[in-house]
């Protein structure tokens, strides 16, 4: 499978958003606003984790299919 054209975006987008993103959700449990131990705070992480790699997925998949 060769690289989507606009690889250096997309990189770009999850790269820098995923940071930011990491970030944010290290300072929300390392400040104890959440608690892996808590299941609505679990729910909760793995929603967002789910929608951040979901939409991932569909913007490469979105950008492999627009080369055709």
């Amino acid at each position: 499978m060769d690289v989507p054209n606009n690889w250096l975006q997309i990189a770009y987008q999850y790269g820098v958003g995923g940071v930011f993103f990491a970030v944010t959700l290290w300072l929300c449990f390392y400040q104890g606003g959440s608690k892996i131990s808590n299941p609505e705070d679990r729910k909760s992480l793995i929603i967002l984790l789910g929608g951040y790699f979901g939409y991932l997925i569909f913007n490469l998949a979105w950008a492999y299919l627009a080369r055709f």
